[in-house]
């Protein structure tokens, strides 16, 4: 299932799942597949499943993995592999029963074989996937070459050709700007799919692009990079986060308290605030006064703080906590799905993943339970 809300949503990015007509749901032990009205369109049958990726699911029979399409059809058979990673520019990594490694396409079959000496492999973006291997690593000290297991980072293609070596202490896959983080040493910089540097790795820590900009950590004061390697915006404030919709929410450390920047570093709403969530459909929760409420962009409160804490706006609704359960408001700030939930996660094709008593289900925005069992 989707992951489920944590309030440490500040570091997650506001990207939306894969866009799917099934949602994989538990049913007495076992796991199928619902659509978004809540009926069952592949029975529940599975010890396992995940989401859909690209037309693809992996799912589990006897506690062993396999892929099927959308129509239920197994692409790939139990018993072949230990491990199958999710689709991603068509292909996926597997892991045989032998520990050898591969890449296997749509229809399964074997494309890539990994040499023994590759340690991890991870999904293709922008054709190039994130590898590696162990490697010895040398230190001077007292005049002695001393001798430590490490590990290389490099980039393989789709032909399994090695695109970029494993000079990297450290490295992340593309992202959809096409720039990967890589570590050297101690500092981290970004790479472009060529391998060349657009930014050298003097950093103690990049994040994520979010609307073409990266939060750097520059010894402690942070700012923002943009997509070709250029400081955007001075590494001035104690602490910042991802850009939505042309607000990122930054911190002072002293008094512990929350505000936002526009794009250009200017404040636009005063650090007044306890803790504050990112924008999303033109509001973003703050933390005021012990309840959480929503402001726009001007600062002002369009919904009062009356909540004990409070989500992102997706699809016009928004998860709230009231008296230790969650539930939905609409973009009024009225009550849409009652607050009866353990957990919950956002809406995404219009329902929302929910826990009530240990049990997963989902919701849609009209507060119905999903799959609609029939009986």
């Amino acid at each position: 299932m989707k992951r489920i809300f944590s309030i440490a949503l500040m570091c997650v990015s506001l990207f939306a799942n894969a866009q799917t007509n099934l949602f994989p749901i538990e049913i007495k032990g076992k796991w199928g597949y619902m659509n978004r009205v809540g009926s069952m369109q592949i029975q529940a049958m599975y010890d396992y499943a995940e989401v859909f990726q690209e037309g693809f699911a992996v799912v589990a029979l006897h506690n062993l993995p396999c892929v099927i399409n959308e129509k239920a059809q197994r692409i790939v058979d139990t018993n072949v592999y230990q491990f199958i990673g999710k689709f991603s520019d068509g292909l996926a990594v597997v892991r045989d029963f032998k520990q050898q490694k591969f890449y296997i396409n749509t229809k399964g079959e074997k494309v890539i074989t990994l040499p023994s000496e590759i340690y991890e492999a991870r999904k293709f973006r922008h054709g190039l996937a994130c590898v590696s291997k162990q490697l010895d690593q040398h230190t001077l000290k007292f005049n002695h070459d001393i001798v430590t297991l490490g590990y290389g980072f490099g980039y393989i293609d789709k032909s399994g050709k090695q695109s970029i070596d494993f000079i990297y202490d450290d490295a992340d896959d593309f992202d959809k700007y096409g720039l990967a983080r890589v570590k050297i040493k101690t500092g981290f910089g970004l790479i472009n799919t060529k391998g060349e540097t657009v930014l050298k790795p003097d950093y103690a820590n990049i994040g994520d692009f979010s609307e073409g900009k990266a939060v750097i950590d520059a010894n402690g004061k942070y700012g923002y990079v943009d997509t070709n390697g250029q400081i955007v915006i001075a590494a001035k404030f104690d602490m910042a986060f991802e850009f939505n919709e042309g607000m990122a929410a930054i911190l002072n450390i002293s008094n512990k308290k929350y505000g936002f920047i526009n794009e250009k570093g200017e404040i636009k709403i005063p650090l007044v605030y306890d803790d504050v969530r990112p924008f999303s459909e033109g509001r973003a929760a703050v933390l005021k006064d012990g309840k959480w409420g929503f402001i726009d962009k001007s600062g002002m409160f369009v919904i009062n703080n009356q909540f004990d804490n409070a989500s992102i706006f997706r699809e016009g609704m928004c998860a709230v906590l009231v008296k230790r359960k969650w539930g939905f408001i609409n973009e009024t700030g009225r009550i849409a799905v009652p607050a009866d939930f353990d957990a919950v996660g956002s809406f995404d094709n219009g329902v929302a993943d929910v826990v009530y008593h240990n049990i997963s289900f989902y919701v849609n925005k009209q507060g119905d339970i999903l799959p609609r069992i029939e009986k």
